[in-house]
């Protein structure tokens, strides 16, 4: 965890659990800042959320900034390792690229882009780099499978990392609702980002 962390104040609250504690409040505050951005979240909402004290989520996180990095971090990985086993699983990439994109668009959330910008006054430049860093683990691993593909030919030379950040960006779309707005609308715009991507990469 970045340094403010190591600033919080002693002594754990009662009723607290330590790491099971912890994990539940990062859990609550990363659905709430996917789903409302940085702005419309208080440590004193997620504590209602998660059914804890005010002081469990001080003790662990001692300010909305904190809180906000860690909570995305905790995202971020979670995406990097789920997009991780599915890309280096079996199958044609193509098809692995179609689940990736469903398991992603499957959540609606605000867009990472602006939710930065909405944090970045509240946020020190270590922290800011720190959740950027946690980012570029997902378009390398990408970079690192698209620069494998192209080595086969299986994908037309060029930048793998601009590929894979025009990968990730296509599947923002899941958050216009004019486009997709049903499960069944959902795995069809899922099927058409990716026909699209690879039309435009594969070999012809």
């Amino acid at each position: 965890m970045v340094d403010d962390q190591e600033k919080r104040k002693p002594g754990r609250p009662k009723g607290s659990s330590t790491a099971q504690t912890m994990e539940k409040i990062l859990f609550t505050a990363s659905y709430q800042f996917m789903e409302l951005g940085f702005e419309k979240v208080s440590l004193d909402g997620v504590a209602k959320a998660c059914g804890v004290t005010k002081a469990s989520v001080y003790y662990y996180f001692n300010n909305k900034a904190v809180l906000f990095t860690e909570a995305l971090l905790f995202v971020l990985n979670m995406a990097y390792q789920s997009t991780r086993k599915i890309i280096n699983g079996p199958g044609e990439l193509k098809d692995r690229l179609l689940i990736v994109a469903e398991r992603h668009m499957a959540n609606a959330h605000v867009d990472f882009e602006t939710m930065m910008r909405e944090a970045a006054p509240g946020l020190s430049e270590e922290q800011t780099l720190t959740i950027r860093a946690g980012e570029s683990r997902l378009h390398e691993l990408l970079a690192d499978i698209f620069q494998e593909a192209m080595d086969k030919k299986e994908l037309v030379p060029g930048n793998p990392l601009l590929l894979a950040h025009a990968y990730t960006a296509m599947l923002s779309i899941r958050n216009r609702k004019k486009v997709v707005n049903d499960e069944a609308s959902l795995k069809q715009t899922a099927r058409e980002l990716v026909d699209l991507f690879w039309h435009g990469a594969a070999p012809r």
